[in-house]
């Protein structure tokens, strides 16, 4: 009898180590399974977010997905690395990294995908809160919104109000509805003070003087003139000894002129902010 409660024993302890491993390896099986589902990316444009049901609709260049924002989904936006869901919007182009699971498209990573323009500012039009870029083949036109980001050239907070005619800029934009909005507009430009000592008009190039500093500019294509008020002078309107406001870029040691005023009238210069250039 002892022999046999011995066998019994270890029949049951058999049994009973056999379910258990049988459980671990259901368990590590459906692990697998779910640590398996491959990433897949998908970008398009904001249309849809409803931050209450967690889920995101983007447009796509064919089609539309819409995507379950998981707990744990991480999101990168342009102007900060660790951002929230509140902060997504219609407009937005973004990458969303994802599993497909069984046909649920569950986001792990939502990343804005910045857009931007780089060109000169052809015109500004206060009263429709409209910027207008000239590109190297098209023009493009903004809507202003009163939260529109302005930062001048060396990472100084600006306004609307220091964007001029002839500028160079980089506008970072998004789309919401349809319509190009600016969201920072930033000023490549540099600005150089001084008396106008030398030019020619066959090279389109000249000099100016300030205090001890000389230097050598070359006048673009596309440079907005301002004489009298008007954005459509010629080289020819400017006069020897002039004080002038020059704006440049510095092109691999080659400034390069993009917009000419003249000194100490900011009224004149401010009325041509929702003038169109002359072309």
């Amino acid at each position: 009898m002892i022999i046999m409660k011995t066998n019994i024993s270890r029949s049951w302890t058999a049994v009973c180590v056999s379910a258990l491993m049988l459980m671990a390896f259901k368990s590590s099986a459906g692990d697998a399974a779910t640590a398996v589902i491959p990433q897949k990316s998908y970008t398009g444009t904001v249309v849809s977010v409803n931050t209450n049901e967690h889920t995101l609709g983007l447009k796509g260049f064919l089609w539309n997905k819409s995507f379950n924002l998981g707990d744990n989904c991480v999101y990168k936006f342009v102007d900060k690395d660790a951002g929230v869901i509140g902060d997504l919007r219609p407009g937005q182009r973004v990458t969303v990294d994802y599993q497909d699971a069984n046909g649920v498209l569950v986001a792990d990573r939502v990343t804005q995908q910045p857009m931007r323009e780089e060109g000169m500012v052809k015109a500004i039009d206060p009263a429709a809160h409209t910027l207008t870029m000239h590109l190297r083949v098209t023009d493009k036109t903004f809507q202003l919104p009163t939260d529109c980001q302005v930062t001048l050239r060396g990472d100084k907070s600006g306004t609307i109000a220091d964007i001029q005619t002839g500028n160079h800029v980089t506008v970072t934009y998004e789309t919401p509805n349809g319509r190009p909005t600016a969201r920072e507009i930033a000023q490549t430009s540099a600005t150089f003070t001084g008396e106008l000592t030398a030019i020619d008009l066959g090279q389109k190039t000249l000099k100016a003087k300030a205090m001890f500093d000389t230097k050598k500019f070359n006048v673009g294509d596309d440079c907005t003139i301002l004489v009298n008020g008007k954005p459509d002078g010629k080289l020819n309107d400017l006069r020897p000894d002039e004080r002038l406001v020059i704006s440049y870029n510095d092109i691999n040691g080659v400034n390069v002129v993009d917009r000419i005023a003249p000194a100490g009238t900011p009224q004149e210069t401010a009325m041509t902010a929702s003038q169109p250039m002359a072309r």
